[in-house]
């Protein structure tokens, strides 16, 4: 089963509000049980030949580079250079995209999504790819249940991959109406520290005039049975697409956390399937900010990795954008779709008398300065491991 990953709104920012363990966030096969392991970007390879997808920017404009050359290229494994075997530019062409727009209601996103001018602006940029692009859309959400602070996260697909836009523009209007009325069911958890422990104890005192204990009462969220995690459906996606480049672009706080080895597990898959993920990150509230800095310490003690969808994003090659203004959603999924196009993929292989000994082996990609006076950001994994064979 999918398993979302575990807030650190709830799991460490509401923690210190209320009494230790009452609040909890529950999914199914919660991966926090997971062992905690070494924290280094690893991806295991099966074969004799290490690549390395690659992304340059202009420093200045953020522009993609596409004009480099196999000699604009320097490639360090554990600090020692390495002779590329292999180079590919794809310049300004690209595969047909398989773009599923994740939507996440479940977090400060809500805030922006329910706005019908952020969502025009998305639209007008999903307009602007090509006819052959298929997109679909996806969201999860906070579903307010009978009892008081208990809520249960929900996903469902609004709709499929597809390449008829009127379908697709359907959907993300539905998705802000929908966020709009889901708003007023779930502010108490997008508030502050503040307005979240006045309405809690208000209704805790409610409790105690009926018998109940006095105080703030927990808030309870639970993941619904049929809930999916769209990043861990994606390699069966692009089995199903072999012929199209999937990337799951997804709006979120990224304040979502899971275990090492559940994350470490999924990395590899992503990137043994050619999958890109890439994240719209919406401006933070004090009260996200809050929960960063509590998940940013509590995330190593509690054997989890935190900002999962900027993990993902810098082992896939992908991208993650920061957003605030409406403006801003539209230029973030236009940069995200034009670096698709400036990939570089290197290549090298491993000598016959070096062993798929299981160490973690370290890599920087660097761009020679000889034959530019251009400043170049460069995005790149990081580190691989040869896999022992069975």
């Amino acid at each position: 089963m999918s398993i979302r990953p575990i807030l650190f709104l709830l799991l460490c920012g509401l923690i210190g509000c209320f009494n230790p363990g009452a609040t909890r966030a529950q999914a199914p096969a919660t991966t926090i049980s997971d062992q905690p392991g070494p924290v280094e970007d690893v991806v295991r390879v099966n074969t004799r030949v290490v690549f390395i997808d690659t992304l340059v920017r202009d420093k200045k404009t953020g522009a993609p580079v596409t004009d480099l050359s196999l000699q604009s290229f320097q490639v360090l494994d554990d600090g020692k250079p390495r002779n590329l075997s292999y180079f590919s530019r794809e310049g300004v062409t690209r595969r047909p995209l398989a773009l599923m727009l994740v939507l996440d209601l479940s977090t400060s996103g809500i805030l922006y999504l329910e706005r019908p001018e952020v969502m025009e602006h998305i639209i007008a940029a999903v307009a602007r790819l090509r006819p052959e692009d298929e997109i679909g859309v996806m969201q999860t959400w906070y579903e307010p249940q009978a009892a008081p602070l208990t809520f249960e996260m929900r996903s469902k697909t609004v709709s499929v991959l597809t390449r008829d836009r009127a379908q697709t523009f359907a959907a993300l209007r539905d998705v802000q109406l929908f966020a709009k009325q889901n708003l007023p069911q779930v502010k108490i958890l997008f508030g502050s520290f503040k307005d979240l422990f006045k309405a809690a104890w208000k209704i805790g005192i409610a409790g105690a005039a009926t018998g109940m204990p006095a105080g703030p009462p927990p808030i309870i969220i639970t993941a619904a049975r049929d809930f999916e995690y769209m990043i861990d459906k994606a390699p069966l996606l692009a089995r199903e697409r072999p012929d199209s480049q999937v990337v799951i672009m997804e709006v979120t706080d990224d304040l979502g956390a899971e275990g090492f080895g559940k994350t470490r597990k999924t990395a590899h898959e992503l990137i043994d399937s050619g999958v890109t993920v890439s994240g719209m990150v919406v401006k933070r509230t004090l009260t996200d900010k809050a929960v960063n800095v509590t998940g940013t310490i509590m995330s190593p003690l509690l054997g989890v990795r935190f900002h999962t969808i900027s993990y993902y994003g810098k082992q896939t090659g992908g991208e993650v954008e920061t957003v605030g203004r409406p403006e801003e959603f539209a230029g973030a999924v236009d940069k995200i779709v034009s670096g698709l196009a400036a990939r570089y993929s290197l290549g090298f292989t491993l000598d016959e008398g070096e062993r798929n000994d299981e160490r973690v082996h370290q890599l920087e990609v660097k761009i020679n300065p000889r034959g530019t006076t251009r400043k170049l950001t460069v995005s790149a994994r990081r580190s691989y491991v040869p896999k022992a064979q069975p």
